[in-house]
C-alpha cells in the first residue's frame, strides 16, 4: 500500500462507541451478531473481525491496527523532541529511531518493529500525526552562546556587574554609563559568495591572499542610545594606508592583528581611547 493512500470508502455511520458497546454484547452473550447490528447500527462484519483480531483493533475506526505506540506516548515523544530543540539538541530520523528502540526495550513492550527499532514506515506516520513537528537543517550554535541564556548565568553576569559599578563608585541606573559592545567577523573566502558566470563551467575568483582573510568589526551602543565609533581589525602585521578611507563613520579606530580577530590587548585599547574620556565626561575630539 503506497504511503499516500487515499480513502476509497466513506466513513461509517456508526461511533467508535457504538462499535465498542455491539463488541461488548456480543462477547458477553448479552446480544447476537444481527440483534447488536440492528441496534447500534455496525455491520456484522465488522463486529466479527474485530471480536477474533483479524488485523483489526477494537480502539479505532476503520481497517487495520492501532500504531505500534499509544497515542499518549507518541504526545510524551513529540514533546521531548520539542524541549531537546529548544535546548540546541534535536534529533535526526535515525537518533529518533535509536531513541524509540531503546524505550520499547526499557519497557518490555511487543511492536512490530524489527529488532524493536521503527522503520520509515513509522517515522513518516509518526510526522504526519504530529504536524507540529518538521524535519529541516538546523543552524549552527556555539555552546557558549547556548549556555549564556541559562537564567543563572545572566543573573551571576548582572551581578557581578553591579559589584563592579559599586566598586568605581558608577551610578548603575545612569544609562549613559551601562555599554553593550559586539563583534561580527567578515570572511573573504570566495567560496562563500555568489557570482555570474558562464553556465555548465567552473567559476573562480582570484584573490591575494589564500582567500580565507577575515575582517573584524567591534561596534558598541550605551543603554541611552548613544552609538560609538566602530573599531575595525585588519589581519596584518600594520595597517595599510589603502585600508582606510576618509569617507567612515566619524571617529572610527582600526587595528591590525595576525589573524584579523579581536584581541586582548587590541581591545584594551579601544576600551581607553574610548571609554575612559566618556566616563570622565570628557571626550576626546580628531
Amino acid at each position: 500500500m503506497p504511503r499516500t493512500y487515499v480513502k476509497k470508502k466513506p466513513p461509517p455511520d456508526y461511533t467508535l462507541q457504538d462499535l465498542q458497546n455491539a463488541v461488548f454484547d456480543v462477547q458477553n452473550g448479552l446480544k447476537t451478531y444481527s440483534a447488536a447490528s440492528e441496534i447500534y447500527n455496525v455491520p456484522v462484519s465488522v463486529i466479527f473481525h474485530r471480536i477474533k483480531g483479524r488485523k483489526c483493533s477494537v480502539g479505532k475506526l476503520g481497517p487495520g491496527r492501532l500504531p505500534d505506540l499509544p497515542r499518549e506516548t507518541e504526545e510524551t515523544i513529540a514533546k521531548c523532541l520539542k524541549a531537546r530543540a529548544i535546548m540546541g539538541y534535536p534529533c535526526d530520523k535515525e537518533e529518533l529511531k535509536d531513541l524509540i528502540q531503546q524505550y520499547v526495550q526499557s519497557k518490555g513492550l511487543k511492536t512490530r518493529f524489527t529488532n524493536n527499532r521503527p522503520g520509515n514506515d513509522w517515522y513518516y506516520g509518526f510526522m504526519r500525526r504530529n504536524p507540529e513537528l518538521s524535519f529541516k537543517k538546523p543552524e549552527h550554535l556555539q555552546k557558549a552562546r547556548q549556555s549564556a541564556r541559562d537564567p543563572f548565568v545572566v543573573y551571576d553576569f548582572f551581578d557581578t556587574v553591579k559589584e563592579v559599578y559599586a566598586k568605581a563608585g558608577v551610578n548603575d541606573t545612569d544609562g549613559s554609563l551601562i555599554f553593550n559592545a559586539d563583534e561580527s567577523g567578515f570572511s573573504s573566502d570566495p567560496s562563500r559568495l555568489k557570482a555570474i558566470g558562464c553556465k555548465g563551467k567552473a567559476l573562480n575568483r582570484v584573490s591575494g591572499g589564500s582567500g580565507r582573510d577575515n575582517t573584524t568589526v567591534l561596534a558598541c551602543v550605551s543603554a541611552v542610545g548613544q552609538v560609538f565609533p566602530p573599531l575595525i581589525v585588519f589581519k596584518g602585521p600594520a595597517i595599510q594606508p589603502r585600508w582606510i578611507s576618509d569617507d567612515v563613520y566619524p571617529g572610527t579606530m582600526y587595528a591590525a592583528t595576525s589573524n584579523g580577530w579581536m584581541e586582548e590587548a587590541t581591545f584594551f585599547y579601544w576600551f581607553k581611547k574610548m571609554f575612559i574620556p566618556t566616563v570622565n565626561g570628557v571626550r576626546e575630539k580628531k
